[in-house]
């Protein structure tokens, strides 16, 4: 059966170069975060996570994004100057692909919900605070696609209930593919029209353009 689409509008585009007091509802400690990093770059010819954008890496503005209230919790390789406190665990083994990053990140989670983002993805941060509180009853993730149409399950939130079992029902996770695993979830899709939210850094060209953002969003505010 072919999932609900909720249409939605990020509230704020801003990148997460200004204070996340500004630009992010401090909500109560329900929820953790997962910090998916440690992507090869292959196409990018560069470590991801490191690449700077407005002076400061990939990885720093998704950390800088996040509510100050709650547990982070990165899975990948220990951040460069994270700009927060973190937990810091590794995939097993390393290079085993998200489903496998997932399932480690998982052991340190002990909110009821979960929010999943990669690092290449520097302005979506902000948005999970809001799909938290727009998962609806009854469903176990509230998942953004883009308008043509692309789930895209690493910026997305999780009942953490569910989204074990739905680990667990993929065996041995390494090198499971984020479609495997989302198949045995009840996914609630919202569209997201803002195309500055979802970017998300693969080429060197993405990477320019990402810079381009954060110089545009500096000269306005």
């Amino acid at each position: 059966m072919t999932p609900a689409v909720e249409r939605f509008t990020h509230p704020s585009s801003t990148p997460s170069t200004r204070s996340p007091v500004l630009i992010t509802p401090e909500l109560p400690p329900n929820w953790t975060a997962l910090v998916l990093s440690g992507g090869r770059g292959s196409r990018l010819g560069a470590d991801k996570d490191a690449v700077l954008i407005g002076g400061a890496s990939s990885m720093n503005h998704v950390l800088v994004s996040l509510p100050t209230a709650i547990h982070v919790v990165v899975v990948g390789p220990e951040p460069r100057e994270p700009v927060r406190p973190v937990t810091v665990t590794r995939e097993s083994p390393i290079g085993g692909g998200p489903a496998a990053a997932i399932a480690a990140g998982l052991e340190f989670v002990t909110s009821d919900i979960v929010a999943v983002i990669a690092t290449d993805m520097p302005f979506a941060g902000t948005l999970l605070a809001h799909l938290v509180q727009e998962l609806p009853a009854g469903l176990d993730a509230l998942m953004p696609i883009d308008t043509n149409g692309r789930r895209q399950p690493l910026c997305a939130v999780y009942r953490t209930a569910a989204l074990r079992e739905a680990v667990a029902s993929l065996g041995d996770p390494n090198g499971q593919s984020m479609r495997a695993l989302t198949t045995h979830l009840a996914v609630r899709e919202i569209l997201i029209e803002d195309h500055i939210t979802l970017h998300d850094i693969d080429t060197t060209f993405d990477l320019d353009r990402a810079r381009t953002i954060i110089l545009s969003m500096k000269g306005d505010s």
